[in-house]
């Protein structure tokens, strides 16, 4: 036990390094400087940064190198060796695959987007799906509706309207230090449901630094300084930036790669079709409370401040919405698509539908990536609003992951191994339907915390879904609680992202984020078992208490 926590520990460090010195250009700023620093640094110093670089090139950390093998290990074992009665030889094959599959993406032994490709290659080799059902789950319609929406998000970078927004709403919601706090959980919330998390905590530190800069000399021309009182407001603002991205993410379909997996798989396993709108009016009110008690958590009750308000503060940001200047032409267009887009998402289920028959999200999605591509730019001559660079910036190694988890659930349908993997979870068999929901969400909130949260999502839906058809219930509930619950990791720097950017600064410990993480986790444990218990089946119209006979 000693060694693992020292090793965890290590790895956490490591990752911890390793994100700040991409935050802050450190292989840039060494390159610049390599004269001044050879010249400069004593002998051992110098071998001890040669070292640490020797650590850092290495092609695989060791627990890539142990991955590397143990995927191909489980996958022999499982298809050979493993008894499994009941199970036929396609179930064992595509079992074993998916145990190969999940090491390499848990662990991250080669590239996620890479290992994604796997399932091409071995469900036709193995004989569970033909080749061409498993390259078409590449193809599938919602890895392109994430392409429209990363279009959008491109564009919104790309002409800075996000910090326009973000500005924007800070100085709605007052300068005050738990206005302030307020301010950037909500536009980091906001932004990030339709911008990707790790995007929008990039964006939303560089301005938050600033601010807390600012607020301090404020505080000190006030004669109101105090470190306390510097490093709670600090601290606030950072967690207030981290976990709105993280929190604001999971409130649309294309807020966070969890939520998109969730819909392909429902359309894979169950042919239930999750539309924007019908998300959106699930997620979006669990969401918006799980935002209004982090604010309440970080401002009352981790770290209360002795100084409410701040003089000039509505002046810092007055100044530098003066720096934005008036909205351009390019934003202008941006923010109509962007808004045209939403409204059509929106409303396609119920004044759509008959219109326009065949419509869908992803048809919407096209059309706004298309019109960014087509509209040229007004100040920037012999360009448009996105040009072809755009489709180098997507987010290729997540759309594969969708994939590789898409044509892992043929093989899950086109088998018995869905069935069979139910049969083993029988030993929840007599337990109540609120204690099988519990369980689910508690496995997609802890898993989540060490391993990447759309590899988790990928893994266990398949296997909440065949849960549900054993114990006779709806799995579209247990599917949801799940994803839902991989989306919030708070508690570890490597839990997602934005926790890795956010303790890159250097401003947070890692027993900040544990305790601050902690409690958060326990509250989005219990909205995710209400909402999903009372709220779901009337937004989606189904009986949690059957599972239907179409499916079946």
């Amino acid at each position: 036990m000693k060694f693992s926590i020292k090793h965890i520990n290590r790895m956490l460090w490591e990752s911890h390094n390793k994100t700040k010195d991409l935050v802050t250009m450190a292989d840039l700023r060494n390159h610049s400087s390599a004269g001044v620093v050879s010249a400069e640094l004593p002998v051992g110093k110098m071998s001890t940064t040669r070292n640490e670089q020797t650590k850092r090139n290495k092609s695989y950390s060791t627990t890539q190198f142990v991955g590397l093998f143990l995927g191909p290990l489980l996958f022999l074992l499982i298809l050979f060796f493993l008894p499994l009665p009941g199970l036929s030889d396609e179930g064992r094959s595509v079992l074993a695959i998916t145990a190969w599959i999940a090491v390499w993406w848990i662990l991250e032994s080669i590239p996620l987007g890479i290992t994604s490709l796997l399932p091409l290659v071995l469900l036709p080799v193995m004989g569970t799906v033909g080749e061409g059902v498993a390259a078409a789950s590449y193809g599938n319609p919602l890895i392109f509706l994430f392409i429209g929406g990363f279009a959008l998000a491109l564009a919104l970078e790309r002409w800075n309207l996000h910090e326009r927004i973000a500005i924007t709403i800070i100085s709605a919601v007052g300068t005050s230090t738990p206005g302030l706090v307020l301010g950037f959980m909500l536009a980091t919330g906001l932004i990030s449901m339709w911008v990707s998390n790790m995007a929008t905590v990039m964006l939303m530190l560089p301005i938050g630094t600033a601010i807390i800069t600012k607020v301090v000399t404020l505080m000190k021309e006030d004669n109101v300084y105090t470190k306390e009182e510097e490093m709670k407001f600090t601290k606030s603002i950072i967690f207030a930036i981290g976990f709105g991205g993280t929190i604001g993410g999971s409130a649309t379909l294309i807020g966070t790669p969890t939520n998109l997996v969730l819909a392909g798989l429902s359309k894979e396993l169950l042919g239930f079709e999750i539309s924007f709108a019908q998300f959106f009016l699930f997620a979006f009110p669990l969401t918006a409370l799980l935002m209004l008690f982090s604010i309440f958590y970080i401002t009352k009750i981790a770290y209360p401040m002795k100084v409410k308000k701040i003089k000039n503060g509505r002046q810092f940001v007055s100044d530098r919405k003066k720096e934005l200047g008036k909205m351009s032409y390019e934003e202008k267009i941006v923010l109509s698509i962007f808004i045209l887009t939403g409204f059509m998402w929106m409303t396609r289920t119920f004044l759509w539908s008959d219109i326009i028959p065949g419509l869908s999200d992803t048809m919407i999605a096209m059309v706004a990536a298309v019109l960014l591509h087509i509209i040229p730019s007004s100040n920037r001559p012999g360009e448009r609003i996105l040009g072809k660079d755009s489709l180098k910036n997507m987010p290729w190694d997540v759309l594969l992951l969708v994939g590789g988890g898409l044509a892992l659930a043929a093989g899950f349908n086109g088998t018995d191994l869905a069935s069979w993997i139910g049969s083993q979870l029988l030993l929840l068999d007599g337990a109540s339907y609120m204690m099988i929901l519990g369980v689910t969400t508690l496995l997609g909130i802890g898993m989540t915390q060490m391993t990447p949260n759309t590899a988790t999502v990928t893994i266990l839906v398949p296997i909440t879904a065949a849960l549900a058809l054993a114990m006779n219930i709806h799995p579209l509930p247990l599917m949801t609680a799940v994803a839902m619950g991989a989306g919030f990791a708070f508690m570890l720097p490597i839990g997602t992202p934005s926790n890795a950017i956010i303790f890159a600064t250097g401003k947070i410990t890692m027993m900040d984020m544990l305790r601050k993480g902690t409690g958060l986790t326990v509250l989005a444990f219990v909205l995710i078992v209400v909402f999903v218990y009372f709220v779901l089946p009337i937004i989606f119209g189904i009986n949690q208490f059957e599972y239907p006979d179409t499916l079946k």
